[in-house]
């Protein structure tokens, strides 16, 4: 088949995965392109599964799906400075959102609250993957933080931290504001744009969606 680039946008869901993966019999079986959200979330492995593929081909279309939440990412109107929890939210949100499992992602800021790095930190959660006071510290330091924000997502979709996230959240403040690099804030966001604030619970408690 003969395509130019001005085919591609009017291209249906399922052209555009054959055309990735390099199927042609694609079309003449069943594939689940009503799911693609849902399917962009998946590993290669469970998109293998899910969608009857073999996995060398899951892999490909799993790296279409990277690439486009990376140009996403990258379009999207990032904060220049974190100061409210609307900020973090939107800073994390492109990295976060699509994930089925939950990461912790930190963010080192200067005297400004203007973003020096970002490093993901833990992944399964703060407890699930055992994550300590000291991991957190040292990726700060090593980041060159004069103080940081932390941020992890909640699959599930309901922003409310657990009592286990406000426990760890006050150790590791407690930890930072001792060596002099303070935690600002420690935001849960949700795939769906709902976020809130661990520290500040008053400023995000109606979990608000983000524009």
């Amino acid at each position: 088949m003969s395509l130019t680039p001005t085919d591609v946008p009017a291209m249906p869901d399922a052209a555009l995965v054959e055309l990735v993966l390099g199927l042609p019999d694609l079309g003449r079986r069943p594939f689940p392109v009503e799911d693609l959200p849902s399917l962009a979330r998946l590993s290669p492995v469970a998109l293998a599964e899910r969608a009857e593929l073999a996995l060398q081909a899951a892999t490909r279309l799993a790296a279409a799906f990277e690439l486009g939440r990376r140009l996403h990412a990258a379009r999207m109107r990032r904060p220049r400075r974190l100061r409210r929890p609307r900020d973090v939210a939107r800073f994390f949100h492109p990295t976060l959102a699509p994930l089925v499992h939950e990461e912790v992602w930190l963010a080192a800021l200067d005297a400004h609250d203007r973003v020096r790095g970002a490093r993901m930190v833990c992944r399964g959660g703060l407890l699930g993957g055992s994550m300590r006071a000291a991991d957190v510290l040292r990726a700060a330091i090593e980041l060159g933080a004069v103080a940081f924000v932390l941020a992890h997502n909640h699959p599930s979709g309901d922003p409310a931290p657990s009592d286990d996230d406000v426990e760890l959240t006050h150790e590791i403040e407690h930890a930072a504001h001792l060596i002099g690099v303070p935690l600002h804030d420690h935001v849960i966001v949700t795939p769906a744009g709902r976020f809130t604030s661990v520290l500040r619970p008053g400023s995000s408690r109606q979990a608000a969606p983000l524009p």
